[in-house]
């Protein structure tokens, strides 16, 4: 109610509105949160005050103790007492309102379009401090007073007549003979994480368009600058050229945008940054663009910038933290649109710059080469394949680095050529018996294509024994492990055993005859700590595989002796089927230390044929050897410079030693098989 009525007249009353001091908390601390934002906007400052230089003193490295400060300096005009009276401790106060868009050029700096406008910047300190200390130099005079954070917050309302007096130093209103500037200090800091240098160096500059010969700001005595990380594809091409869009509203941006080759890691740093008068005023964003399956990938991998200064002319479009724009603000949607369908197009070219980038791929290309040779049939159906494969964004590095484009259409082109098998196969029915050259030429593609084939087995082996070598070195336990890994896998033992399977048929035998409980998860049952190994024809192995280091000694043995004679009796003596009886039963203990007192105890049973014992390192180390004297010998049998031979990392065998081979193969190889009559005229 407006007025009210006192003995028939009317009494005016006055309304009055008054600041509590919890507005500066949201004015500085929870809008300004966080070194980077908070110091950017002192920078601003700087910047607006003619400033060459601003430096910037930080702890970096470790965590903030209480006695840390944070110290911004800076060349500008300074200020003096009036000044800082009217215009720096005005919170509000619009600098552009009744004034210039631009500053007066000063100290041979041409003048500046003004960033500041919302008057709130001064207190972004307040952001990462509880005390600001602002000592400012102009004309020879000092200005020198400090903002209390703890007393600018207490009052419930101090906009009156008084308002808040800051707290002047000791020194405040002397004359001095240092150069104009400013330096803010900020202590009693808020916060207390060690902060990274590099990343926030990188953070400022982000943010920070302006950086440039006559604005230079120094962290630490060191110079950011804005550097661009490396991209695959940039638009417009040119490292650190802008691009001119009209928006079709009268406006005009300037913008530029980078794909880099691998996702980018750090999410804050995907997306378009817009920048308003050299300052952020968007954090890096999509448009609000989702971008769909392939598109949101597309965007891991993409970075931008947009300079839009029409944002801040007429209207204040930007939001009070300078964080976002008020994007559905009619001046600004012009914008927003032109985004989302740049996002679009870009997306679009980035797939299909990366398809034509992965189909360069050297391995890609190299067997685009060897599919020139295979039938036109095969040679369409494998380029269709590489077409899809090259056209998924998706297929980037596998965790060890390998790409796996490459990887795929290798395996594609493997899958494709192993039917060549039964290709040649054919062709060896088809072949007449008379036509040497062309009976060579087969089995020479035979060797190659087996040597290929068996040379892939052999390498990969090869690895799976070295990772079952870490896996000792990290003392997996035994059991289930280990164990369940021999088992299934017997030519990590012996490669002779390859064509061995687990015989669960003799492992039940063995724990019947012992009382063994092999179930193992009924409480207090004992797993079974061996398995057998056999072809079912003629050789059966009880294996013990024990822990790496474990001790064993007399008890271990008798137990390994005692499976193996049982099992010999029930399948050597006992046996009436044929079928059924093994030429060799005997038992390995893989073990690395006996107990001292029994190593005579174990050669008797050795000496008998009952077992061998071998330890892990010297196991695995001779079967990893043999596998590589086995892998030296299939390489004899494919040429030196085949590619498939190559991608296995083998650099083939002295030709030298390939001089054995028929000379009809020899003949045959590199060219075309004579064709009888008989065949010319069946095709």
């Amino acid at each position: 109610m407006a007025s009210r009525k006192t003995r028939g007249t009317v009494q005016a009353r006055t309304y009055r509105m008054t600041v509590a001091g919890q507005l500066f908390k949201h004015l500085g601390l929870q809008m300004y949160a966080g070194a980077v934002p908070a110091i950017s906007e002192l920078i601003s400052n700087a910047y607006d005050a003619m400033a060459r230089n601003v430096w910037i003193t930080i702890p970096t490295g470790r965590p903030i103790e209480a006695s840390d400060e944070v110290v911004v300096m800076d060349d500008g005009q300074g200020m003096t007492f009036e000044e800082c009276n009217a215009s720096y401790l005005a919170v509000g106060r619009n600098r552009r309102a009744g004034a210039s868009e631009w500053t007066k050029a000063y100290n041979g700096i041409k003048p500046r379009k003004v960033q500041g406008r919302k008057g709130i910047g001064k207190l972004a300190g307040f952001g990462v401090a509880d005390r600001l200390e602002i000592r400012t130099v102009k004309e020879k005079q000092l200005a020198h007073f400090a903002l209390d954070f703890a007393a600018l917050t207490k009052s419930q309302s101090f906009a009156d007549t008084n308002g808040y007096s800051p707290e002047a130093l000791s020194d405040d209103g002397s004359g001095v003979k240092e150069k104009a500037g400013t330096t803010v200090t900020l202590s009693q800091l808020k916060i207390s994480r060690a902060i990274d240098e590099e990343e926030f160096k990188r953070g400022l500059a982000r943010r920070l368009l302006v950086l440039a010969k006559d604005f230079t700001v120094h962290v630490n005595g060191k110079p950011i600058s804005r550097q661009e990380i490396p991209f695959q594809f940039r638009f417009p091409s040119k490292p650190g050229k802008w691009q001119t869009a009209d928006l079709g509203n009268g406006q005009q941006i300037q913008w530029w945008a980078g794909f880099c080759k691998d996702t980018i890691p750090d999410e804050e740093q995907r997306g378009f940054v817009v920048y308003v008068r050299g300052k952020l005023a968007q954090t890096p964003w999509f448009f609000d663009l989702s971008g769909g399956v392939w598109g949101q990938h597309g965007m891991q991998y993409l970075t931008g910038e947009v300079q839009a200064d029409f944002l801040d002319d007429a209207v204040d479009l930007i939001a009070t933290d300078r964080g976002t724009v008020r994007w559905e603000d009619p001046q600004a949607v012009p914008l927003k649109d032109w985004g989302r369908k740049k996002i679009r197009e870009l997306l679009e070219s980035w797939t299909d710059k990366r398809r034509e980038a992965k189909a360069k791929s050297p391995k890609i290309q190299r067997y685009l080469d060897l599919a020139e040779k295979l039938p036109e049939k095969d040679r369409k159906i494998f380029k269709a394949v590489v077409d899809r494969i090259v056209a998924i964004p998706q297929l980037d590095k596998d965790k060890e680095g390998k790409d796996i484009a490459d990887e795929l259409v290798e395996f594609a082109y493997n899958a494709l050529t192993n039917r060549s098998f039964l290709d040649t196969i054919r062709r060896l029915n088809a072949a007449s018996a008379d036509d040497v050259a062309q009976l060579a030429e087969v089995l020479s593609e035979w060797d190659i294509l087996e040597a290929v084939n068996t040379a892939h087995l052999v390498k990969g082996r090869v690895e799976i024994i070295r990772k079952f070598a870490q896996m000792i070195r990290d003392k997996v336990p035994e059991k289930p492990d280990m164990q369940d890994y021999l088992r299934e896998h017997p030519w990590l033992i012996d490669p002779k055993w390859t064509m061995l399977v687990h015989e669960k048929s003799l492992d039940k035998l063995v724990a019947d005859e012992f009382q063994i409980d092999s179930a193992g998860d009924a409480e207090g049952a004992r797993r079974l700590d061996f398995f057998c190994l056999g072809d079912r024809y003629q050789t059966a192995h009880v294996v013990e595989a024990k822990r790496p280091g474990d001790l064993v000694g007399r008890k271990e043995f008798d137990q390994l002796r005692d499976y193996v004679l049982f099992l010999r009796r029930k399948l050597q003596e006992e046996s009436t089927d044929p079928a059924h009886k093994r030429a060799v039963v005997r038992g390995l203990l893989i073990a690395d230390r006996v107990r001292s007192g029994d190593e005579a105890h174990a050669k008797t049973y050795q000496d008998a044929a009952l077992f061998d014992i071998r330890a892990w390192g010297n196991l695995l180390s001779t079967t990893e050897t043999m596998h590589k004297e086995f892998l030296d010998v299939v390489k004899l049998r494919a040429p030196s410079d085949d590619p498939r031979m190559q991608d296995l990392g083998i650099d083939n065998a002295p030709q030298a030693k390939r001089a054995g081979r028929p000379k009809a193969v020899a003949a045959a190889k590199g060219r075309k098989p004579t064709r009888t009559r008989r065949q010319r005229k069946r095709s």
